[in-house]
């Protein structure tokens, strides 16, 4: 087990936001030193090498999610936002999903455009391939049913200890691994999405790594596509400069409004 004195754990500070644009204060450096403590990561190794191994994004990355989180959020921008959207009704409807963790966000949002009828394509995006192969494998802990309103539950099989993702949201989507702030990732995807969702993963960010990740998604979203965060998370102007904001049952949703 290595010695993680301040030096190190400074220099570590920096490599990770370096790497991923997640910042950590010195609470969650405290932490974060707890689990590495207990871990056989090679820490002077990724301090040289600045290579995220598997294990070591399974400890920096936090998969904060849950089917149906915010849910006002999500009604409000299905029935009012989606039919604003430059798709115009003719094609599936693009949305983006970054920091999507192990999915539950991106299959929420299948099962509301699944039973409004609303044609849709979604990509979840995260940089954590771990979560990303449980995103799509579509399995989750029968105790997450109770997050899913009793309406979309035709959407899931349900086991005596599991609730499976349907195959027809599961062929609408797909999961890739993508890293918030290296403008290369998001490269193949210019301009082709007409929403991106965002939601409490910038709040780990300081406002320079803030400010690259807005940028690349704005990137991804075509001309007024909307921007979602989540409801509890501030943006600052200068975050917000390629956008309108409009605010919609005590909402703010975001329209790209230029490059």
């Amino acid at each position: 087990m290595e010695t993680l004195n301040k030096d190190v754990l400074e220099r570590l500070r920096e490599v990770i936001y370096e790497l991923t644009g997640n910042y950590y204060p010195e609470e969650r450096l405290m932490l974060l030193t707890k689990k590495l403590n207990m871990t056989n990561i090679n820490i002077q190794s990724l301090l040289k090498d600045k290579n995220l191994t598997k294990e070591m994004l399974d400890i920096i990355t936090v998969p904060e999610t849950r089917f149906f989180r915010e849910k006002i959020q999500l009604e409000t921008f299905l029935k009012q936002c989606v039919d604003k959207l430059p798709w115009q009704k003719k094609g599936p409807v693009m949305i983006a999903s970054y920091a999507c963790a192990t999915g539950e966000e991106v299959y929420t949002l299948a099962m509301m455009f699944e039973y409004a009828a609303i044609p849709y394509k979604i990509y979840g995006f995260d940089i954590n391939e771990t979560y990303l192969q449980k995103a799509r494998e579509g399995v989750y802990p029968k105790r997450h049913l109770m997050e899913i309103p009793q309406e979309y539950q035709r959407f899931l099989k349900i086991t005596d200890d599991s609730i499976i993702i349907k195959d027809e949201l599961k062929s609408k989507v797909q999961f890739k691994q993508l890293n918030l702030i290296k403008k290369e990732d998001f490269l193949p995807y210019k301009e082709i999405f007409d929403a991106a969702f965002c939601r409490n993963a910038l709040i780990y960010f300081n406002d320079e790594s803030k400010l690259k990740a807005i940028k690349n998604i704005a990137y991804t979203l075509k001309m007024g596509g909307c921007f979602v965060v989540s409801m509890t998370e501030v943006l600052n102007r200068i975050h917000t400069a390629n956008f309108d904001n409009e605010k919609i049952n005590g909402i703010f949703f975001y329209k790209k409004a230029k490059d």
